[in-house]
């Protein structure tokens, strides 16, 4: 009976610092967390909102948070995480380079749509201006043939 009793004990032991002892540590961490929140922290609440936090209510575990302009109250305990300042401006760095990388494709392909059209209205003035040189060409030769003819018609005697 006594080393079953030892295994029972075992067992409980193990229980507490395999599931009980980690999660106090992370409800620990959580309210250290939530104690140190103060105006202007960057927050990430537990549906995902990333808002900065305007005021703190302690009495009624309320927060006030700025999400772009809508300013909403919501529980302490909504609080997921607190995004550090390092994070946040990483965060804004990366949506930067994002916009910027979109902003190069944009040019880069403004720059080769207007390559294509210069390339275009360079063609069209070839094209153009070779007709211009056929159609002279062709009314010329039409003028030709017509001061051929009438001198050809006044030379020849009429048959009457």
């Amino acid at each position: 009976m006594n080393s079953s009793m030892l295994i029972i004990l075992l067992i409980i032991v193990l229980m507490y610092f395999m599931m009980i002892r980690p999660q106090q540590k992370a409800q620990k961490k959580q309210k250290e967390m939530l104690s140190n929140i103060q105006p202007g922290t960057e927050i990430v609440t537990i549906g995902g909102l990333h808002a900065t936090v305007v005021s703190v209510s302690a009495d009624h575990k309320t927060v006030s948070l700025d999400a772009d302009g809508s300013f909403l109250t919501y529980d302490m305990a909504a609080i997921r995480s607190v995004v550090s300042t390092k994070d946040a401006v990483n965060e804004k760095v990366e949506a930067l380079k994002g916009v910027q990388e979109e902003a190069e494709d944009t040019a880069e392909n403004m720059a080769e749509d207007v390559s294509e059209a210069k390339a275009d209205a360079q063609a069209s003035i070839e094209n153009a201006t070779k007709d211009i040189q056929n159609d002279t060409e062709s009314e010329l030769a039409d003028d030709k043939n017509r001061e051929a003819n009438q001198v050809d018609s006044t030379n020849t005697p009429s048959e009457k």
